[in-house]
């Protein structure tokens, strides 16, 4: 079991978590890697053939370790992309709903991942092409929605080539169950657990009031297609996205493979709910 060290070099913290894990492994001698990006966060530890630039450190390791929070894990499942690589998400963010091992948690969680401790869960992504053309693959969702403008874009929605509906609004969602805790949630999106095979269209402050979220079978083709002439910008997971103008076909399907994700022993999705979105709480507590 070869672990690999990625994450936000520029994260409060990171250079502390980073030799907390490397003086682990070191102990436990456990292989590692480390990305060579993170040389002038090791203080007094000097690694000779441990440093490695990213694309080597993925390659070489058999679980990727992402120190960050969920943006950086949504980044190095970027990088990871098809190579079946299990990744542990280490949280230095706000939320933590993916990276969810906190830096006081690193010890125990090691040493029950050693012992094979722990639960592997399998997350489905999007992939997304643009008029025929692929253009990125998503964790978290594709977001189609407008660009330099306050007009509305007019977008229809087709799944399997069946029409769902046309209608005028900022944008639309394509969210995955793992997304529907982050945009998608937000623009009143439903919560989906994780294991579901569905995904979710959920429209940006649609200019109508009969189109709401819709579920589908991940099994199936979405189509979005873009009529009037402004311009579309099509984004992965708040990433680098591109921008289009119409006429457009944006087609989002289940990607051919899926990421592997590390989670603690007794990780339970609604626990999450729980602890990081406060599902279920009453605000009444404490009121008199």
């Amino acid at each position: 079991m070869i672990f690999g060290i990625i994450g936000n070099k520029d994260k409060e913290g990171i250079g502390i978590v980073l030799r907390t894990i490397i003086d682990y492994f070191r102990y436990n001698n456990i292989p590692f890697y480390v990305d060579s990006e993170f040389r002038d966060k090791l203080g007094q530890i000097h690694l000779k053939h441990n440093l490695f630039p990213i694309g080597s450190v993925i390659k070489k390791s058999d679980i990727i370790i992402s120190i960050g929070g969920d943006g950086t894990f949504l980044n190095s499942t970027r990088l990871i992309n098809n190579s079946n690589k299990p990744i542990i998400g280490i949280n230095l963010g706000t939320l933590g709903f993916m990276s969810d091992v906190m830096p006081s948690d690193i010890k125990k969680f090691f040493d029950n991942v050693i012992r094979g401790k722990y639960k592997t869960i399998e997350l489905c992504l999007t992939e997304c092409t643009v008029n025929g053309k692929h253009a990125f693959n998503a964790l978290n969702e594709i977001v189609i929605d407008k660009c330099d403008s306050i007009k509305m874009v007019e977008l229809g929605i087709f799944y399997n080539k069946e029409f769902v509906g046309r209608f005028y609004a900022d944008g639309v969602l394509i969210s995955t169950p793992t997304g529907s805790t982050g945009y998608s949630l937000s623009a009143n999106g439903p919560i989906i657990t994780p294991f579901s095979k569905v995904f979710i269209i959920t429209p940006i402050c649609p200019h109508s009031l009969n189109f709401r979220p819709v579920i589908v079978p991940d099994s199936g083709t979405i189509m979005i297609k873009s009529y009037n002439d402004e311009k579309v910008r099509i984004t992965p997971d708040g990433y680098k996205g591109i921008i289009r103008k119409a006429p457009l076909e944006i087609v989002v399907e289940k990607a051919d493979y899926s990421l592997k994700t590390i989670k603690k022993h007794n990780w339970s999705f609604f626990n999450t709910l729980n602890e990081k979105l406060l599902w279920g709480e009453d605000i009444r507590k404490g009121k008199r």
